[in-house]
Parts: structure tokens; C-alpha cells; sequence
């Protein structure tokens, strides 16, 4: 898409984003101008030239999920009073420094509940089902199903599921149709939520110690940080899977990378890892016992659709004096009472 240079710089929103592509950059280009509103976009590659140029003026901003955005960039935003992240994790914004500097965050936690969490179930069902064995057997002509016979029953093995948000729920939901028993590790909600779901709360040993497929929705931050290291793959069983769909580094990615090639644990399904994209000599790419996909486990045309209505609906709501929905820093309100 050829991009496009703003003149008017009144009423400007920047999108900083290195995901979406033309026909939703318009998408959310069309709804912005219906309010009065130009758009301009960057990719990372473009940020320090559009930042001298645009920085002073923008008034609100669009920002993907995974395009970092600290204190002194915040800093020189002298008009901005918006920053609308378009996704669930803030990791990559300084939400302090946008509450120092009077800047209202706000997030889209809902926009792909059930697409992350199908995207779960399927990696734990192309785990069980040993998936990947199958299709590279039969693509080099191997039509023996024998070699298969380790593959346990689903039902009845346990899910030990780590955080237990939106997502969390909603995968536990699903996987007791699978018949899987569920069991869930979250400090932060009640035993009475979980009970009343008919799911066991039980404490983080335990659960490490006995699930079959440990599950991981969980928000990166100081406490979650490398959580997931060599001495809670030492305490997994060894027939035991992990997958993750929340953020990479949650897990020590070189002590699970020890742990599949001693053989401590059986597997993993990641969709996210440490560094994106990886290269291409990063281990896991090439271990028969992981499955990998490509941060993928958010999209669907639903999704976005409903990722840049809510989020262009933030500013929108915002500047014409009404509350945004899901506001991070709410103290910072306030000041434009």
C-alpha cells in the first residue's frame, strides 16, 4: 500500500502498527474520518522519522500490541491524550509514564476470547493426536498407523490451566467437553469462582505435578516473567505437554529448550515465543515434540473487525467527552472532567 503523508495535522491519530494490512488500515481510516479525524500510519522501520515529524501534533494513538513504546517517546506527545491499544497485552507500553504525563490507555480484552482459546484446545488436541507425526508420515509415504500406538485417550487426562481470565475460563469450559478434567492455578480470583464452575482450584505444585497439558494464560509483567523455568519443568510429569497462547517470555525459553531435548518433559505447542519471529536456527523450530505457530492465535476476520471497532471507538468516545470502555489508568480521568 503506498503510503499516505499528512498535511492537516489537525485532529490527528497516528496507528503504529506493524500488523494489520491496507484493507484494514482503511478500514479504520474510513471510521476515523467520518468523525473529523486523519490517519496517519507507521511501521517500526518508519518510527523515528514519523515521530520528529507527526509526535508534537498527534492527538490520539493507535498502538499494535508488540510495538514498544516507552517514556521518552510519551514524553514528547505534547497533544496526545489518548493511547488506544489495539489488543489484549500492554506489556510494550510504559503505562506509567502515560499516567505521569496525563495520557488515558485503554486495551481490547475481549476482542479474541474465543479464537485464542480455540487455538488452545487445537493445540492440545494436535498434541494428543500427534498431528505432526501423522503429516510428515504421510508425505514421505509412510501409511502405518502402528507407529503411533503411544497415543494415550484424551479423556481423562487433566488440564492444569495457569490464570484463569477471560481466556482461561473459556478454555476450560471447552476442554470439559473434551473430557478432560480441569484444574486451575490463579492467586488472584476466588476458590468459590472457580468451584462454582465445577473446575478444582488447587495450588501451583500441585497442579505443575499433575497435569497432563499445562495451559498458560497469563499477563506478562515482573511476577510472570520467566515463571515458567527449569524448576517447574522438573516438576512436570515427563509424559506432560505445555503450550502457551498468552506471551513468550513467560517461559525461560533455553530451560524449556534443555527440558524437550533431555526428555524431561514430552512436548510443546507454542504460539508465542521470546523473540518474534525467531530465528530461524532457534531449536524449536526444528523439535519433533513442538508445535509452533506464528502468533497467530488472535486472528480471524471477526476479530479484527471487532479489534479496530472497539479500539477507534475509544477515541472516538473520548474526545467527544464520553467515558472509553476498558481504560487502564482511570486515575488519569480527572483531568478532563
Amino acid at each position: 500500500m503506498e503510503r499516505k503523508e499528512i498535511s492537516n495535522l489537525n485532529n490527528l491519530i497516528w496507528l503504529l502498527d506493524d500488523v494489520f494490512d491496507s484493507h484494514l488500515i482503511e478500514k479504520i481510516r474510513e471510521i476515523l474520518n467520518k468523525h473529523g479525524y486523519n490517519l496517519i500510519t507507521t511501521r517500526g522501520n518508519n518510527f523515528e522519522h514519523d515521530y520528529t515529524k507527526y509526535a508534537k501534533s498527534v492527538k490520539g494513538i493507535l498502538l499494535q500490541v508488540g510495538f514498544p513504546l516507552g517514556e521518552e517517546a510519551i514524553k514528547g506527545l505534547k497533544s496526545c491524550k489518548i493511547i488506544a491499544v489495539t489488543g489484549i497485552g500492554i506489556d510494550d507500553l510504559d503505562i506509567n509514564a502515560a499516567t505521569k504525563y496525563r495520557v488515558v490507555v485503554t486495551n481490547v480484552p475481549v476482542f479474541c476470547v474465543d479464537e485464542v482459546s480455540d487455538h488452545a484446545l487445537a493445540l492440545i488436541l494436535a498434541l494428543n493426536r500427534r498431528l505432526p507425526d501423522c503429516q510428515n508420515m504421510t508425505k514421505s509415504g509412510l501409511w502405518d498407523a502402528v507407529n503411533l500406538k503411544s497415543i494415550r485417550r484424551l479423556k481423562g487426562q487433566v488440564l492444569g490451566i495457569i490464570g484463569f481470565g477471560k481466556i482461561g475460563k473459556l478454555v476450560a469450559k471447552k476442554a470439559k467437553c473434551f473430557g478432560l478434567q480441569v484444574k486451575v492455578y490463579d492467586p488472584y480470583i476466588s476458590k468459590s469462582e472457580v468451584n462454582s464452575l465445577k473446575i478444582k482450584d488447587v495450588g501451583f505444585d500441585e497442579l505443575i505435578s499433575t497435569a497432563d497439558y499445562i495451559s498458560l494464560h497469563l499477563p506478562l509483567n515482573k511476577e510472570t516473567y520467566h515463571m515458567i523455568n527449569s524448576k517447574f519443568f522438573n516438576s512436570m510429569k515427563k509424559t506432560a505437554y505445555l503450550i502457551n497462547v498468552s506471551r513468550g517470555e513467560i517461559i525461560d525459553e533455553s530451560a524449556l529448550i534443555n527440558a524437550l531435548k533431555t526428555e524431561r518433559i514430552a512436548g510443546a505447542s507454542l504460539d508465542v515465543l521470546s523473540h518474534e519471529p525467531p530465528e530461524i536456527t532457534n531449536p524449536l523450530l526444528s523439535m519433533k515434540n513442538v508445535i509452533v505457530t506464528p502468533h497467530s492465535a488472535f486472528i480471524s476476520e471477526d476479530s479484527l473487525k471487532n479489534l479496530i471497532e472497539i479500539s477507534t471507538k475509544s477515541i472516538i468516545d473520548f474526545f467527544e467527552g464520553k467515558k472509553p470502555e476498558n481504560i487502564i489508568n482511570p486515575q488519569v480521568l480527572k483531568n478532563y472532567r
